[in-house]
């Protein structure tokens, strides 16, 4: 009897400190990742909004807390200008990893003279890239009517004839999607489980941890992304007719200035160099786009020479590995800067 009372209460010991240090590892992770709850649309300028009014923290990658506007979009909580423009584009655009006043849309905006309102207004979305956003060219022009310019932002340019004749393919938009009426709809049970995932972002991390292992036991998929002999056959066949229709379709969707921001991703090599990782569209893009009347700023050229004479590599933080991840400050302030040059400032 006295040895089964030592077993349960060294037991009892055991689960308590498990809980206690459940406890304590999850308070942590409020303060290292724990990022906003996400809602879902399909008609719109992007493919759901976040939480509105709520933050998030994000320290897989250098290190940020994200503030929710009342929207639904990632923004400082500023009165947006009568007259502004519209940011558009994926994780980078959010600005994940990026605080606050040091994501490209906040220098540009404070470049452009503002401090208390939003001259440019980031609707970033993870997820949205470049053929996403295409798709929601109705729903941006349907819910931002009045912005007198459109910024969109994409790491790649390895999108086939296929992929680019499907960008013109729209969602639609339906203005009755707001972020406040989806929260309005959301079931009391759904709310609940939203409340609790925002309560525990231990187990929300060790569940996406989960999911990448589960990921990382499939068999990788060949892919001819950056392939120089499937482009070389791409680009002799109707890739240009191709390019040329999404241009032309963007330009009969409005008569706003468009900007195409691109930064290629990089790797460093061996002997110290920095490479572009490119799929050799550019000169198609900035042909064509100057053909329609879009802006086609290209990051390329700016972000070698930050490299070659400044040692500034554009991808990776302190906490990473550098050339890998997300842009970091330093190329957020390029693009900002590249940007300023081209915009049609009154």
């Amino acid at each position: 009897m006295h040895v089964s009372k030592y077993y349960l209460k060294q037991i009892a010991q055991w689960i308590l400190a498990l809980f206690a240090a459940l406890f304590i590892m999850n308070l942590l992770a409020f303060t290292f990742y724990n990022p906003c709850q996400e809602l879902v649309r399909g008609h719109g300028s992007t493919t759901g909004f976040l939480l509105p009014d709520s933050k998030g923290v994000y320290g897989l990658e250098g290190y940020c807390i994200a503030n929710i506007d009342e929207n639904g979009y990632v923004n400082r909580n500023l009165p947006r200008a009568s007259s502004y423009y519209l940011v558009a584009g994926a994780s980078h655009t959010e600005g994940l990893f990026i605080p606050l006043k040091y994501r490209y849309s906040d220098i540009l905006n404070g470049m452009l003279g503002y401090d208390n309102e939003l001259t440019v207004y980031n609707i970033g979305r993870s997820g949205n890239f470049f053929s996403v956003v295409l798709q929601h060219l109705d729903g941006i022009l349907g819910e931002f009517p009045d912005a007198k310019a459109i910024i969109i932002e994409t790491d790649s340019l390895a999108y086939d004839t296929k992929a680019l004749y499907d960008s013109t393919i729209q969602t639609g938009y339906d203005p009755s999607e707001t972020a406040e009426a989806l929260l309005n709809s959301i079931p009391g049970r759904q709310r609940l489980t939203m409340k609790v995932k925002q309560s525990l972002p231990l187990f929300r991390e060790l569940h996406k941890q989960y999911l990448t292992y589960e990921e990382s036991k499939r068999e990788p998929s060949s892919s001819d992304i950056l392939d120089p002999a499937f482009w070389e056959e791409e680009y002799a066949g109707d890739f240009d007719s191709a390019l040329d229709s999404l241009m032309a379709f963007i330009r009969s969707k409005t008569d706003k200035q468009v900007i195409i921001l691109y930064h290629p991703a990089i790797t460093l090599n061996e002997d110290g160099s920095m490479e572009l990782l490119t799929n050799g569209a550019e000169s198609h893009y900035r042909e064509i786009c100057a053909k329609h009347d879009i802006d086609f700023v290209d990051m390329s050229d700016r972000f070698l020479k930050a490299y070659e004479e400044d040692g500034i590599i554009p991808y990776g933080f302190n906490n990473t590995t550098p050339g890998a991840g997300h842009i970091n400050r330093a190329a957020h302030r390029m693009m900002a800067e590249e940007l300023y040059n081209v915009l049609s400032v009154d």
